[in-house]
């Protein structure tokens, strides 16, 4: 089995993140969508949009490649995510294996401290990547 290793994050359209050049699958069309149906969401509870940046794109790329490599969901790095920003506030969503920006959010929603996160008032800014298909969704002030 041929080793990835991750490239240096490159940024489509919105900053949906391309995450290696061999196995590089653009998915920008979903990480729109998903950003959309978060904003949609976080609207419908009366809360600002998230504008994607491409910091936290970048951040949520480096941790989508690093689960794909691993072949494990996790939030490990979190906290070295959290630091480089130099912000008081980020929270982080993962998820694998959903066929639809729907589902995802879904899932989200129906977990409590996903959907906290997707709801937290305090964030203004966020990054979405995946990576054969893991996602991450960073959120940060």
């Amino acid at each position: 089995m041929k080793k990835r290793t991750p490239a240096l994050a490159m940024t489509i359209a919105i900053a949906i993140a391309i995450a290696t050049p061999a196995h590089a699958q653009s998915l920008d069309g979903f990480g729109r969508h998903l950003a959309e149906l978060i904003n949609r969401y976080r609207a419908d509870h009366g809360l600002p949009p998230l504008v994607v940046t491409d910091d936290l794109a970048t951040l949520a790329a480096e941790h989508s490649v690093e689960m794909a490599t691993r072949r494990e969901l996790t939030h490990e790095g979190f906290y070295d995510r959290f630091t480089r920003t130099r912000s008081r506030i980020c929270v982080e969503n993962v998820g694998r294996n959903y066929p639809t920006a729907e589902a995802l959010l879904t899932g989200w929603r129906l977990s409590p401290e996903h959907d906290r996160n997707l709801l937290e008032p305090k964030v203004a800014r966020m990054g979405i990547a995946a990576d054969a298909r893991y996602v991450t969704f960073f959120a940060c002030l």
